[in-house]
C-alpha cells in the first residue's frame, strides 16, 4: 500500500493513496476522528445488545438534558430516549427487523423539564460471523423543524379556514347567527381563548358586546365602553388596528395584567361600514401552540403576531360586509325593498341582491343563477274572480315560493304577476329542480281554479353584466310562455 503523510498541527496524519482516506489505525488520526466526534452538535451513541449505553458524545447528553456523561453512560438506550411505549416498540420493532432505522421521529420530555422533537438514526453493530452486538446511532434535535413545520400547516389551516369564512357569514341573514359564528370562528382561526364583537350604539357613542366566547355573561352584559376611553373606546374612536404584545410594558396603554386574562397580549381591530366604524373586535388569550416549551412553566403564554393582526383586519373587513347585509335584510320590513301586497322583496331589492351576488360570484367563482316566473293566464282568473281574489293569488304564490327554497334564495315581485328568484351557489340542475317543486306546488294548491307557471331559468356565466343575466332569464320565460306554457325553459 503507497503512503504519504500531511501535517495536522505539529502531528503526521497517514493517508491511503488510493481512496485517500485517514487510516483510522493510526493513532493521530484516532485523534482527529475522536475531536469531530466530540464537538459535533449531532448526539453519537453506542449500546451493547440489550441497549445499555457504553458510549456517547457531549452533544447526545446536551441534546437530552443531562449535565455530563455520566450522567448517561450505563442507561438503557430505549428507557432513556422513549417515554410513549408505542414509539419505543415502533422503534425496536423496526430495528430488530431491518437492522437499521432512519429519521425516526418521536417527542421526549427531556431530563431538564423541556418538550423537544428528536429524528434518531441508528442501526446493529454486527461481529464479524454476523451476530448482533451492539447498537450505534445519532440522535438529532429537530424541534425547530417540527415547529417550523408545524407553523406552516397551522398557517395553511389558517388561510383555508379565512376562506370558507366570507362565504358561511355571508349567508347567513339573522344577527345572533352570524356574531356567534364570527367569535367561534375567529376563536379557532386565531388560537385564541377569549374572543368578542362588540358594537357602537345607535348615538355612536357607547360601544356594547353583541357576542362573546370565553368572557362572562355577568361582564358581557354590563361592558360598556365610551368611545375614546381604553381600550376598545380608543380603537372604536381612532379606528386604527391594535396589537399589543405586552400590557404591562405597552407605552400608551400601560398597566398590570387584569386577573380575568391569562395572557398579556391581546388584539383590538375596528370593523367600518362606509369607513365609519361600527364596532370592535376583540380577541386575547392565545392558546399555547408547538413542541417547545417547558413543562415546569405553568404560566407559559403566547403572544400576538403582525400575521395574527393582518388576518383579524382582513375577517374583520368580511364581518362588517356581513353586518351591513344582515341589515339591508332588516329593510325588508320597510316599503324601500318589500312589496306592501305579497311581502315579498321588490324589484329595487331584486336588483340591489343581484348585484351583490354577482360581485361575490365573481370573488369565489361559485355557481349562480336566476328565476323568473310568469302565472299563466293571470288576467283571466282577475276577470273571473274579481282583483281581490287576484291579490290573494298573488300572495299565495309569493309564500309556497318561499316555502320551497332554501332561507339563503331571495324571492322577489318583479312586476306585476311576474316573480324572480336568485339562487346563490346554485348550478343549472339545482336551479331546474327548485323550479320544478315550485310549479308542482302550485299545481297542487286549492285556487279557486287551477294555477299554472311559466318559468324560465338562467345562470351566471362568462363575467357577463347583471342586465345581460336578467334578459336571459327573460328571454328562457318567453321560450316558456310561446311553447305553450305551465313549462320551464333554460337560456
Amino acid at each position: 500500500m503507497i503512503k504519504f503523510e500531511e501535517a495536522y498541527g505539529n502531528k503526521k496524519l497517514t493517508y491511503d493513496a488510493q481512496s485517500k482516506e485517514i487510516n483510522l489505525a493510526h493513532p493521530e488520526s484516532q485523534t482527529m476522528f475522536r475531536r469531530l466526534v466530540e464537538k459535533g452538535s449531532s448526539g453519537i451513541f453506542m449500546a451493547d445488545v440489550s441497549g445499555y449505553l457504553f458510549y456517547v458524545n457531549h452533544a447526545f447528553v446536551r441534546i437530552l438534558g443531562y449535565d455530563t456523561k455520566n450522567d448517561v453512560i450505563g442507561m438503557n438506550l430505549a428507557d432513556i430516549l422513549f417515554k410513549d411505549t408505542d414509539r419505543r416498540e415502533a422503534f425496536l420493532k423496526k430495528l430488530n427487523t431491518s437492522g437499521a432505522i432512519q429519521d425516526f421521529e418521536f417527542t421526549l420530555l427531556r431530563h431538564d423539564g423541556w418538550d423537544v422533537v428528536l429524528g434518531v438514526d441508528a442501526n446493529t453493530i454486527e461481529s464479524g460471523d454476523g451476530k448482533v452486538i451492539g447498537i450505534e446511532g445519532f440522535v438529532q434535535d429537530i424541534t425547530e423543524k417540527s415547529n417550523f413545520d408545524d407553523a406552516l400547516l397551522s398557517e395553511k389551516q389558517k388561510l383555508e379556514q379565512i376562506l370558507e369564512f366570507e362565504e358561511v357569514i355571508s349567508s347567513i341573514k339573522e344577527f345572533d347567527k352570524l356574531v356567534t359564528c364570527v367569535v367561534e370562528r375567529l376563536s379557532k382561526v386565531l388560537d385564541a381563548q377569549k374572543c368578542s364583537l362588540m358594537l357602537l350604539d345607535a348615538k355612536k357613542e357607547y360601544l356594547k358586546v353583541a357576542g362573546a366566547k370565553g368572557i362572562s355573561d355577568l361582564i358581557v352584559q354590563n361592558a360598556r365602553i365610551k368611545v375614546g376611553e381604553p381600550i376598545a373606546g380608543v380603537v372604536a374612536g381612532d379606528g386604527q388596528p391594535l396589537l399589543v404584545k405586552n400590557i404591562e410594558y405597552n407605552k400608551k396603554f400601560q398597566r398590570a395584567n387584569r386577573p380575568t386574562y391569562f395572557g398579556r397580549s391581546f388584539m383590538i381591530v375596528p370593523m367600518k361600514l362606509d369607513d365609519k366604524v361600527v364596532g370592535v373586535i376583540n380577541v386575547a388569550d392565545k392558546t399555547v401552540r408547538g413542541a417547545l416549551k417547558k413543562k415546569s412553566r405553568l404560566n407559559y403564554e403566547e403572544t400576538f403576531t403582525e400575521v395574527d393582526l393582518r388576518i383579524l383586519c382582513a375577517v374583520a373587513r368580511e364581518v362588517s360586509v356581513a353586518l351591513g347585509n344582515i341589515e339591508l335584510f332588516k329593510e325588508l320590513s320597510s316599503l324601500a325593498v318589500t312589496d306592501p301586497l305579497v311581502h315579498i322583496y321588490n324589484y329595487r331589492q331584486f336588483s340591489k341582491s343581484l348585484e351583490y351576488e354577482i360581485k361575490r360570484c365573481r370573488r369565489t367563482e361559485h355557481a349562480l343563477c336566476i328565476i323568473m316566473i310568469d302565472v299563466d293566464d293571470f288576467k283571466s282568473y282577475n276577470d273571473t274572480f274579481g282583483h281581490p281574489e287576484g291579490d290573494d293569488l298573488l300572495r299565495n304564490l309569493g309564500q309556497i315560493f318561499k316555502d320551497q327554497l332554501r332561507e339563503i334564495d331571495i324571492v322577489c315581485r318583479y312586476a306585476g304577476d311576474e316573480f324572480t328568484i336568485i339562487l346563490p351557489d346554485t348550478n343549472v340542475a339545482g336551479a331546474q329542480r327548485a323550479a320544478e317543486k315550485i310549479r308542482e306546488a302550485v299545481s297542487a294548491f286549492k285556487f279557486k281554479q287551477p294555477v299554472t307557471l311559466s318559468i324560465g331559468v338562467a345562470s351566471y356565466k362568462n363575467e357577463i353584466s347583471q342586465r345581460d343575466l336578467v334578459v336571459n332569464v327573460d328571454k328562457a320565460l318567453y321560450r316558456a310562455k310561446k311553447e305553450g306554457k305551465n313549462r320551464i325553459c333554460v337560456e
